[in-house]
This record gives C-alpha cells, structure tokens and sequence, in this order.
C-alpha cells in the first residue's frame, strides 16, 4: 500500500511540476508587471518553459504511442 501510495505521488508530481512551475513562472510575470517592474529574462524564462513543457509532452505522447501500437 506504501509503494502505491509513494508511485502515485511520484506520478502527480512527475506529470504535474511542468504546468505548476510554468504557471507560477506566468503568475510571477503578471504580478511583477502590474506592479510596473519589467524583467527581460523573465520574459525568456516563460518561453523556455513553455517550449520544454511542449517537448516533454511530445516526448511522453509519442512513447505511449510507439509502446501501444509496436
């Protein structure tokens, strides 16, 4: 019951810490510039890991692909 409990908290962390560090990334963004602070690498930052987030799901999608259908 332990190991489940222990693979399915590594599953929701695994699946989940791309969108959760983008969003913070995003929300981090819009805070700063509401507040009238402009950070350029910021800007950078949210692109990478939006191109990172889409290449890992790729990635992921076409594993699952090629495992279910080889």
């Amino acid at each position: 019951m332990r190991s489940d409990t222990f693979s399915l908290f590594q599953t929701v962390l695994q699946k989940g810490f791309p969108v959760i560090f983008s969003f913070l990334d995003d929300a981090l963004l819009l805070g700063l510039t509401k507040i009238g602070i402009s950070v350029p690498w910021l800007q950078w930052l949210s692109l990478i890991l939006l191109s990172a987030t889409i290449l890992y799901w790729t990635f992921r999608i076409a594993r699952f692909l090629y495992q279910r259908y080889s």
